[in-house]
């Protein structure tokens, strides 16, 4: 609490609004346009990395929080002082940071997609998701690109290898940041934050070889997504079952529980639009700049309004938090199956720009 009351003293208006506005990079929110755009424009495997990852991540950061029950800052020291608006985003308790675990594992996966690339002999020429270059290693025709070779990273990820400077930059910034901001609004301790950060960056690591398109990296696959159907059960199990103490929090107790559905139902949504994907869709993802562009607006529109546009028919007719999870494994296999099935088109465009 000593630090955080320094940085309390600390504080300026101009600096409070920076911090205010740096911290959102780790919701929700933001997790997901990540894993989406490079899931849709940059590579399905990349995609499945950074996705299994951050809910992995978040399973293991939910039961930690609901297990060792510690609150927020503001209620350990009564004469601590949050930044009142970031107290409505800092909801359950305190220990780990979910805003940390979340940055830095998403953060992380993107470090460790870039710092993995080499330059093939075409990625000179400037070769990459401008000229169509996207999953698997292809191009304009499908065919593989001998060129890009990176020890299990083929052509997907080639195009990061120009813009990986920045990008890295970017990443480690906000792996930095983020966490920091936590602290300076007031919303967790450092123990909150180092343990979400450590948390977060061994998962990054420990999974990196799911971002390989190779058939070791989709033995990886297949084998993360086991795992976090039985984290996610074990964890709904846990919160539904185990009789907590008459102490604890029934809000933060209810948000737990909350939480294990919309995991639960964001893991099935994968394993149903992989298996889809595997049989049926085999969707590439890419396409000319301007395509991109458009098909993540108009694919991300669409996921927002059944993220908020089910919610409450949902809500009437199921039971509890099953709502919850039937409407985030909806927006899963959306995102995952069903708005793929629209790729082809979307590649077509820029084949026919070329043409003119």
């Amino acid at each position: 609490m000593d630090f955080l009351q320094m940085l309390e003293s600390a504080r300026t208006p101009v600096l409070t609004q920076f911090m205010s506005a740096i911290t959102y990079f780790g919701s929700e929110l933001f997790f997901l346009a990540l894993a989406v755009i490079v899931f849709w424009c940059v590579s399905k495997r990349g995609g499945y990395y950074i996705l299994l990852v951050g809910f992995l991540g978040t399973a293991c950061n939910q039961f930690m929080k609901i297990w060792f029950r510690i609150p927020r800052p503001w209620v350990l020291d009564p004469e601590f002082h949050v930044v009142e608006s970031a107290r409505a985003g800092a909801g359950g308790y305190s220990f780990p940071s979910g805003h940390t675990q979340s940055i830095v594992g998403s953060m992380a996966c993107v470090l460790l997609l870039c710092v993995s690339v080499k330059r093939g002999r075409g990625d000179a020429e400037g070769n990459g998701l401008e000229k169509g270059i996207g999953s698997e290693g292809t191009g304009k025709e499908g065919a593989r690109r001998p060129d890009a070779v990176d020890n299990g990273m083929n052509g997907s990820y080639a195009w990061l290898y120009g813009k990986r400077k920045w990008i890295c930059a970017v990443a480690v910034a906000l792996m930095l940041l983020v966490p920091f901001s936590r602290m300076y609004l007031g919303c967790h301790t450092p123990l909150d934050v180092g343990v979400a950060f450590v948390l977060a960056l061994a998962l990054a690591l420990c999974f990196r070889g799911v971002a390989r398109e190779d058939a070791r990296g989709e033995r990886m696959l297949r084998g993360l997504l086991a795992l976090s159907i039985m984290v996610s059960a074990a964890y709904l199990a846990f919160v539904t079952f185990y009789r907590f103490p008459a102490d604890v929090d029934a809000h933060n107790l209810a948000e737990a529980t909350k939480n294990a559905y919309l995991l639960i139902g964001c893991f099935l949504g994968i394993v149903l639009a992989k298996i889809l994907d595997d049989r049926y869709i085999h969707f590439q993802v890419q396409a000319v700049w301007w395509a991109q562009i458009l098909k993540v607006v108009l694919g991300t529109a669409v996921l927002l309004a059944i993220r908020m546009g089910l919610k409450a028919p949902l809500g009437a007719v199921l039971p509890g938090q099953v709502s919850t999870a039937v409407r985030y494994f909806l927006m899963v296999v959306f995102a995952g199956a069903v708005w793929p099935m629209t790729f082809r088109w979307f590649a077509r465009l820029g084949r026919k720009e070329d043409s003119k």
